[in-house]
């Protein structure tokens, strides 16, 4: 084409009705002269009107030629408004579009164990696209051709493996079916974590549904009667041998009007256990006092090898309610584990509702067909409501136990994965994937993606649903590893960490510093990092990796993605930090002694030294040395629990009123209000008590200045030979596992109230146990319903009186 006919044509007016003259006009290179004219001639007896053209060039995504229009044609001048409007949306779309196809390819070749290609750079394909789709849907095309012939040549590689190995049918075929659908990584991981001869998931088919246009009593009725004419529909439901016959006739007699007996029950637990495989081992039949039915147990259901570790005993209450039984009664939630039949009673249909979990007569008659894995079968019904824990433990430190180590991980992670209703191998590939198999993140997503969620609503179509998107889950994970943090220097170095981590892990101790001196101003991050590495390389977290650089663990998709808002928690975590000392450090000397003054002292009484340091510190001279080193000596000793007995005999009223005057000096918002008669001598010594209330009243302190203030009232009764006391306050009561489990609280170290706490109410608690006239006791729990008001944590204590009360 010469020149002067582009030219022409670049200033000829009517070429904004002719699409393909605009499409050749803004090509890279010349057009074709005779397909330019007849491009030209086709359309010059019937030209479109510009809006049309407009609107064809926003369908071929030609948004660079329809933005041009807007700005050279006079006849869309009018309607620029509405016309620019389309184009972003059609640009939003094709934006939208790109992102998401990319996104698919990418997950494919994750899926696949593929290194995704250099050139899928989402950011310019999306960039592209707003100009123009047609090249960047070609290349798109031709990255998703490759990307087929690679998996497909992996593919072929795996199945020739899985031929070679002696798996089992139903082992094989899975594995295919991942093949078959693209997850090669997870097919790998199968095959290389799970040897021939494990029982696995697949190997245990699901139970056959039930059709909800069957009545499971009329189903029922009809298998145990012989003389009932037998229906089609309900053959796949008969007993497949004898012991599934005499299930059927126990389960039968049980639930007759007239059957709840303990004859009854006797019968089926015998039955259910020769069905389980478990033979006729029988436990205890005991009738409920309320009448709602029988409490018994059963064994077998954790009978086969891959379950045995989830259940130390393999022992499982059992509940049969009573024919007129209303439902499950409520003091069946303090059982571990439970089960529960009766007529009318039926499972919730939510995974982790309930620690009674029941097995229905639907699904008893969906088990008597089966001839193996009866128990993990029956178990897959009946741990899908049951609270995850019966699966995956309380705490990190249960998971970490039932996992095990190894492969053996991978694979308990997968039976409980499957008996919780979550998925299958691929659901564990992204939980191994989210968490690195960190022991702590794997439980806090198991325990926030399980309790409450419908059994259709978590896997829809069998696959795990992105926990990505999930931003309460991702919440929840964030808030575990902040809670693993000791303190705030610990905290702002992992968000250093995780800002500066390059894609593989590694961490530079210096761009650790760098960062965090970066967001500071008058902050001592020096001496921050410095603790807070230590302290996360202790919980595992960090791991030395060369002279200077360390390595960030685990390997979690999570900790990337918490990565990207590094900076923001950074700063808030390093505005929490101290500040940097002054040239002139603070008096140590001052701060030592500090500790054994004023309300705080009390704690010290029994300590062997404290009577010499008492000395010194009312003596008119004193060399300081031997006053720094005695009082080092009380500190260590309390620390290490070595003190006096706490034999003797005191005023307890004269103590409480010393210690409540010291107390409300210390504590200017709690109000103490002591109740005490005045006659009420305990045998211990006066430093003992005051040790013993000092620890007492000074959680109680700090829970009520924690709200803003209140009051603690400490109530004394004699009751002979003892004086009986109750120490209530208003505070905020007992929070986290302690509201379970309040005896926690005397366990060494065992607090919420940080590092280098949780003594107290130990060393209490083993005052007491000496107390040479006792016994002297102590229990915590809950106020509940002792005083209208004060709601918070209620410490009972019994101190025995002096045994001698003439001689008082």
């Amino acid at each position: 084409m010469s020149m002067p006919l582009r030219d022409l044509l670049t200033d000829w007016p009517d070429r904004f009705r002719h699409q393909a003259v605009l499409v050749a006009l803004a090509a890279d290179t010349d057009p074709d002269p005779r397909q330019l004219a007849m491009a030209l001639l086709d359309t010059y007896h019937s030209p479109a009107t510009p809006t049309e053209v407009y609107h064809c060039l926003l369908e071929a995504g030609e948004f660079e030629l329809a933005n041009g229009m807007l700005t050279d044609c006079r006849e869309l001048r009018d309607g620029a408004a509405r016309f620019r409007q389309a184009l972003g949306s059609a640009r939003a779309a094709a934006d939208e579009a790109v992102r998401l196809k990319v996104g698919e390819l990418q997950r494919r070749a994750e899926d696949a164990d593929i290194a995704p290609h250099p050139g899928l750079d989402t950011d310019e394909l999306r960039e592209r696209a707003r100009l123009r789709t047609v090249p960047v849907a070609t290349r798109l095309a031709q990255y998703e051709k490759n990307l087929d012939q690679d998996i497909a040549t992996a593919v072929d590689a795996l199945r020739g493996s899985t031929g070679a190995d002696e798996r089992s049918p139903a082992q094989t075929t899975y594995v295919n079916d991942l093949l078959t659908a693209g997850q090669l990584r997870v097919a790998r991981a199968v095959l290389e974590r799970e040897p021939p001869g494990a029982l696995l998931p697949e190997a245990v088919p699901q139970l056959p549904p039930w059709r909800a246009a069957f009545d499971p009593e009329v189903v029922r009725q009809v298998l145990v009667d012989p003389s009932a004419p037998r229906v089609a529909e309900y053959q796949r439901w008969e007993p497949a041998d004898p012991a599934a016959r005499a299930l059927l006739d126990a389960y039968d007699d049980l639930m007759s009007e007239m059957g709840c007996t303990r004859q009854a029950v006797v019968a089926f637990t015998s039955a259910l256990g020769r069905f389980l495989g478990t033979g006729d081992q029988l436990a205890p039949v005991t009738a409920r006092p309320d009448g709602a039915g029988f409490m018994t147990s059963f064994d077998g259901l954790f009978a086969e090898d891959p379950l045995r570790h989830f259940h130390e005993t393999g022992r499982v209450d059992l509940f049969v309610a009573a024919p007129n039984s209303p439902g499950l009664p409520s003091d069946l939630a303090g059982l571990q584990q439970c089960v529960a039949v009766g007529r009318g009673l039926e499972p919730s249909g939510y995974l982790g509702g309930e620690p009674c979990a029941v097995l229905s007569t639907r699904d008893l008659l969906r088990l008597l067909p089966l001839t193996a894995h009866r128990p993990t079968a029956m178990l897959r019904l009946l741990a899908r409501q049951w609270p995850l824990a019966v699966l995956a433990g309380r705490s990190p430190k249960d998971l970490d136990l039932l996992l095990g180590s190894g492969e053996t991980r991978w694979q308990r992670l997968r039976w409980i994965v499957d008996l919780a209703g979550l998925g299958d191998a691929v659901v564990v590939d992204e939980m191994e994937s989210a968490t690195g198999f960190d022991t702590g993140l794997l439980h806090t997503m198991l325990h926030r993606v399980a309790p409450g969620q419908p059994r259709t609503a978590m896997l829809p179509g069998g696959r795990f649903a992105s926990w990505q998107s999930d931003t309460d889950l991702v919440r929840a994970m964030e808030e575990h590893l902040a809670g693993r943090c000791q303190d705030d220097a610990a905290l702002a170095t992992l968000w250093a960490a995780l800002y500066v981590a390059e894609p593989d892990g590694r961490v530079r101790m210096d761009d650790v510093r760098a960062v965090a001196a970066m967001v500071a101003t008058g902050k001592d991050t020096a001496t921050a990092v410095a603790a807070g590495a230590a302290a996360l390389a202790a919980d595992g977290f960090l791991r030395p990796d060369g002279e200077d650089d360390v390595r960030l663990l685990p390997r979690a998709k999570v900790l990337g993605m918490l990565a990207q808002r590094a900076e923001e928690r950074l700063t808030r975590a390093v505005a929490r930090l101290p500040a940097a000392t002054a040239a002139e450090p603070a008096d140590a000397q001052s701060a030592l002694l500090a500790q054994l003054t004023g309300w705080h002292i009390n704690r010290h009484r029994l300590a062997p030294d404290f009577a010499a340091f008492q000395s010194l510190t009312g003596a008119d001279f004193t060399d300081r040395d031997e006053l720094l080193s005695t009082a080092r000596r009380v500190l260590a000793q309390t620390e290490a629990g070595d003190r006096l007995a706490p034999d003797g005999t005191s005023l307890l009223d004269q103590v409480l009123r010393e210690l409540a005057a010291e107390m409300s000096a210390a504590h200017a918002q709690v109000e103490v209000d002591i109740r005490c008669p005045a006659d009420a001598h305990a045998a211990l010594s006066a430093n003992a008590l005051r040790v013993v209330f000092y620890e007492i009243l000074e959680n109680a302190a700090e829970s009520v200045s924690s709200t803003g203030g209140g009051t603690v009232q400490v109530i004394v009764q004699i009751d002979e030979p003892d004086l009986v006391v109750d120490v209530l306050d208003s505070g905020e009561g007992l929070v986290g596992q302690f509201q379970d489990r309040p005896t926690l609280v005397f366990r060494k170290g065992r607090t919420t109230k940080g590092p280098d706490r949780g003594h107290g109410l130990h060393q209490v608690r083993s005052i007491l146990a000496d107390v040479a006239e006792g016994p002297a006791e102590i229990t915590l729990g809950p106020a509940g319903d002792a005083h209208p008001t004060l709601r918070g944590v209620h410490v009972h204590l019994d101190l025995p009186q002096p045994a001698d009360k003439a001689d008082r």
